[in-house]
């Protein structure tokens, strides 16, 4: 159950805090509620986007408001007053990036101001509510002295967490129930994944010798496949001395079938016609592969066919040539590669 601090207690238990705990909470409050703005604003347009993007990367496939800004004061200032003259303690400031009109009000303004749809208004101010649950939370954990050990006891010292909490972890600053839960998901997968991992090894001994007369050779049923662009880049053609192994289970099994032939394929190869966008993209400071393959919808008149996960087909292709630029050395990939999105970079 959510813990809702009074008013009260949340402003004294934020005055005991060092500079940089406050310094972290206050712009992860500011960057989450940035996100949320975004990703409700995105969604109103059937664009379904995962967690992790940032909100400057959603905002390139937006033409209405984004949030530019969200002020605590601390008290109720004059300086930041709401449209209607009332001075605000929280001030929210928005900008339409088609007029460029600046807005700035209060969250009980906020339908009345933006005309934004009620039930949009409704779903922000939902995601706005769960931020301030989480910054709730963190400010109780810190007061009661939490500890990870306590929540993840057999965790290896150098254990390599992954970046935003890691980022958590170098303020001084506790996870968030979320993400300890990732981490012990993560766990039970491990372990899972050795129980499985020794039970195909146990069977692969067994039928090591059938496998290696079967048709195929000793590489039949690998889960990998090559980059099908080749040297040349066309799209078409197929070069597997040159080509980069690519995981298959990156995109899902209702992505990219099991190939038999490395022709199978050739149709998930990004378009010719829509890699130069694709490029340009890239140069103007986006990372997200998911991001990119919605502006090539958008922008570009990129087929819009979606997965039932509202995953566009393109996505697929887009990461091929992502990753030909990769081993082209002319991108690299940004953190992990995830089954969500995929994070590049111009080098």
């Amino acid at each position: 159950m959510k813990v809702v601090l009074p008013k009260e207690d949340r402003d004294e238990i934020f005055a005991k805090l060092t500079p940089a705990q406050q310094e972290f909470i206050q712009n992860s409050v500011k960057r989450g509620k940035k996100t949320i703005f975004a990703n409700e604003m995105a969604a109103d347009k059937g664009i379904v986007l995962p967690p992790g993007i940032e909100s400057n990367e959603m905002e390139y496939l937006l033409d209405e408001w984004v949030l530019v800004d969200y002020i605590d004061n601390g008290f109720q200032n004059p300086e930041t007053p709401c449209e209607c003259g009332r001075p605000l303690r929280y001030q929210y400031i928005v900008k339409h990036k088609s007029t460029n009109e600046v807005r700035r009000f209060g969250i009980t303004h906020f339908e009345e101001h933006t005309e934004i749809p009620a039930e949009l208004v409704r779903r922000i101010k939902n995601g706005f509510q769960t931020i301030e649950y989480e910054m709730d939370e963190l400010l109780i954990k810190l007061n009661d002295g939490w500890n990870i050990k306590d929540e993840l006891p057999y965790l290896p010292d150098d254990y390599e967490f992954p970046a935003d909490m890691q980022q958590h972890l170098d303020a001084n600053v506790p996870l968030l129930d979320r993400q300890v839960k990732r981490l012990k998901q993560k766990e039970l997968s491990f372990v899972s994944g050795q129980g499985e991992r020794e039970q195909r090894e146990s069977d692969g001994n067994r039928g090591s010798a059938e496998s290696n007369t079967s048709a195929g050779g000793e590489n039949a049923g690998t889960d990998t496949f090559s980059n099908p662009f080749g040297q040349v880049g066309t799209g078409a053609e197929i070069s597997s001395n040159t080509a980069e192994a690519v995981t298959i289970n990156l995109f899902g099994e209702e992505e990219v079938p099991d190939p038999k032939n490395e022709k199978d394929l050739v149709p998930y190869a990004l378009d010719q016609k829509y890699r130069s966008a694709a490029l340009k993209y890239l140069e103007e400071g986006v990372t997200s592969a998911r991001i990119l393959s919605e502006l090539l919808i958008k922008n570009e008149g990129a087929p819009g066919e979606r997965y039932t996960s509202r995953k566009p087909k393109i996505y697929v292709g887009v990461c091929f040539y992502l990753d030909l630029l990769v081993s082209r050395g002319q991108a690299k990939h940004i953190g992990k590669l995830e089954l969500d999105d995929r994070y590049y970079k111009l080098v």
